[in-house]
């Protein structure tokens, strides 16, 4: 009788996600580690990953090349094990450069640097989006949730209901079946608001996932993956072969019932504004990306809502029907300054508008039930957006679930006033995007088209339900696709009372937005502008300002300059501001390189002496702009 080796299956976790190895069951641990190289696609182990067989990856549950064989690890069928990758910010700190330096000298790529996206082409910007082989998206024992996640975990989400007099029969301090609390995710209850809420909120979700009697035991968040399974040892890599071990199941599209974020809402109207005024001077469409926070959302039960607070303008090429981002080296610096402030990106936006009667500032209705709510590319763009800024979830294995990126479509409505449309598209669509299965189709722009099976890449059927003529539900393969099938919407508003995390201009004129090719930032424009105000913390308290002297080259901005700055502007105060403009080896720098009325050339000795048609003069130690004739200044003391 022959005598046939035993193989135990492992379950080995990563960014990737998780696959299976078989492995047999007297081998040691140097042949485990190859395999678990050749399944992920890596070199030797000890170089760029290690393996552990505990969560937390501590150094005494690493398994190292050598003879060990799998029963003297202490591992058996089923047993989970777990990579991570060597961290690459090591050389960061090694380096000994501030974070705004190391920001300086990252580049990204056309389409994605403008985005935040790492440098890509964009066949593999699509394939490789969301899982990105580094320690960032790796695994750990202890998920770090976003703050507003995290409040969000400490509520119960119950919705309380008063006594209800003639049903309840009960005392005070009773409750019944009338007035017990409902469940957040409640289907009754979210559309019985007035309007109704079509989606529930993601945090509602989960608290139906781990609702019950198992209290969500085995509840668990897994993206859908449309990639065949690397190493299988059955047979030849495709196209040579296949099985179903390896290959991705067939894929069924639904609507999506929830939304990571329930609300987008502008701070206030200037931001659009300012934004529009690009289109409304050129005619051309304009896109922007959103910076700010994601904060509670009290209008819907255990809600989020993305508050924008700027509008950061990349490189791009414009037309009057169209859009192309261009590379942006300062994506990193942008991101860089806006965390000193405690924003963050939350989304984009970009126009759609072609003007129907200039005089009234009327725009004609594109984008309706009858023709589309967003075209097939634009569902790619916000997919391939969403995978790059992946939403942390501590119920999925990964380690991160869908995203909170939103997209801000800024049109026309049935009024014929410029109106704002948000969306997101879902977890789905995310994973057809992520996985290079999803195409535009050329002539329809409401319609998708999901790839065939290739011998490069394997593709598995899509497909999607709708109602015939009959009323009847029929499956229909997705080629085409409509794209309904991808989104969620939500709401885009603005509050009654306006917040200002950046100062209004009150009539002011606006500093020049970055990337316009009709507007020029200098430092001269910037002197200008300063000589408008009385207090330097006004001066300031413009993000784009603050872009620009975060990313000129000719004078640098240091890493502990920006932190003061920034701090005076969250903080509102104005005397922080001013100190650091009198004393600023940087402000001094920028008044010299500014050429005054009759000076020839610059030059280093070139200087501003701030002076405005009706004789105020601005104090080029502190910028104060002083009213009278005096030759010293009226805030600092120092001579004009």
């Amino acid at each position: 009788m022959a005598y046939r080796e035993q193989k135990i299956l492992l379950r080995v976790q990563s960014p990737d996600g998780t696959k299976r190895i078989e492995v047999p069951e007297l081998s040691n641990s140097e042949f485990l580690l190859r395999l678990v190289g050749e399944a992920f696609g890596l070199p030797g182990s000890g170089s760029t990953w290690r393996l552990f067989r505990d969560r937390a990856k501590t150094p005494q549950s690493q398994i190292f090349m050598g003879r060990q064989m799998l029963q003297q690890l202490g591992l058996r069928q089923g047993d989970m094990l777990y990579l991570d990758f060597l961290p690459d910010a090591k050389m960061d700190v090694s380096s000994g450069l501030s974070p705004l330096e190391i920001a300086r000298q990252r580049t990204g790529s056309s389409f994605s640097s403008a985005l935040g996206v790492s440098p890509l082409t964009k066949d593999r910007l699509i394939s490789e989006a969301g899982s990105p082989r580094s320690s960032e998206s790796a695994p750990t024992a202890d998920i770090v949730e976003d703050e507003v996640d995290q409040l969000l975990w400490q509520q119960s989400g119950a919705i309380e209901r008063p006594k209800d007099e003639r049903m309840c029969k009960h005392g005070a301090s009773g409750k019944c079946i009338y007035c017990i609390p409902i469940e957040p995710f409640d289907e009754e209850y979210l559309q019985s608001r007035n309007p109704p809420i079509k989606h529930m909120s993601f945090h509602a979700y989960l608290r139906k996932l781990t609702s019950g009697a198992t209290k969500g035991k085995f509840a668990a968040l897994s993206e859908v993956s449309c990639r065949i399974k690397p190493g299988c040892p059955s047979h030849l890599p495709w196209p040579e072969g296949i099985c179903t071990k390896c290959q991705p199941s067939a894929l069924t599209l639904n609507r999506q019932r929830y939304r990571h974020v329930d609300s987008i809402m502008f701070e206030n109207a200037e931001l659009v504004e300012r934004f529009l005024d690009y289109w409304r001077r050129t005619g051309l469409q304009r896109v922007g990306i959103l910076y700010g926070k994601y904060e509670q959302h009290k209008d819907v039960p255990l809600g989020i809502r993305a508050t924008v607070a700027a509008v950061y303008e990349p490189p791009q090429l414009n037309s009057e029907n169209s859009l192309e981002l261009q590379e942006d080296p300062n994506g990193e610096v942008i991101d860089c300054v806006a965390g000193k402030m405690g924003l963050r990106r939350v989304g984009w936006i970009f126009t759609d508008l072609v003007a129907e009667d200039v005089r009234a500032g009327t725009v004609k209705f594109l984008r309706n039930k009858d023709t589309y709510f967003l075209t097939a590319e634009e569902c790619i763009t916000a997919g391939t957006l969403q995978c790059q800024n992946p939403n942390p979830c501590k119920l999925s294995p990964t380690g991160q679930f869908g995203s909170k990126f939103v997209t801000v479509v800024v049109t026309g409505d049935n009024t014929n006033h410029i109106h704002f449309e948000g969306y997101q598209v879902s977890e789905q669509c995310m994973s057809l995007v992520r996985d290079n299965c999803l195409v535009p189709t050329y002539d329809a722009p409401e319609l998708a088209y999901v790839k065939e099976s290739t011998s490069q890449q394997y593709v598995p059927d899509v497909f999607y339900k709708e109602k015939d003529n009959y009323g009847n539900e029929v499956t229909r393969l997705a080629r085409p696709l409509p794209v309904e099938y991808l989104i969620v919407d939500l709401p885009v508003s603005m509050p009654k009372e306006p917040k200002y995390t950046f100062k209004l201009n009150d009539g002011k004129t606006p500093f020049p937005v970055e990337n316009r090719l009709d507007q020029k930032q200098d430092f001269a424009t910037l002197i200008r502008y300063a000589s408008q105000f009385r207090s330097f913390l006004d001066v300031i308290s413009d993000f784009h300002v603050l872009l620009f002297m975060a990313t000129t080259e000719d004078i640098t901005l240091q890493d502990d300059e920006l932190e003061i700055l920034a701090a005076a502007v969250i903080n509102k105060d104005a005397s922080v501001a001013n100190d650091w403009a009198a004393g600023s080896a940087y402000w001094q720098a920028v008044q010299r390189f500014v050429v005054t009325p009759g000076q020839e050339a610059a030059g280093p000795s070139s200087q501003y002496n701030g002076t405005t048609s009706n004789g105020e003069w601005m104090c080029r130690h502190c910028t104060f702009l002083n009213s009278g004739t005096g030759g010293t200044c009226e805030m600092c003391g120092l001579p004009q």
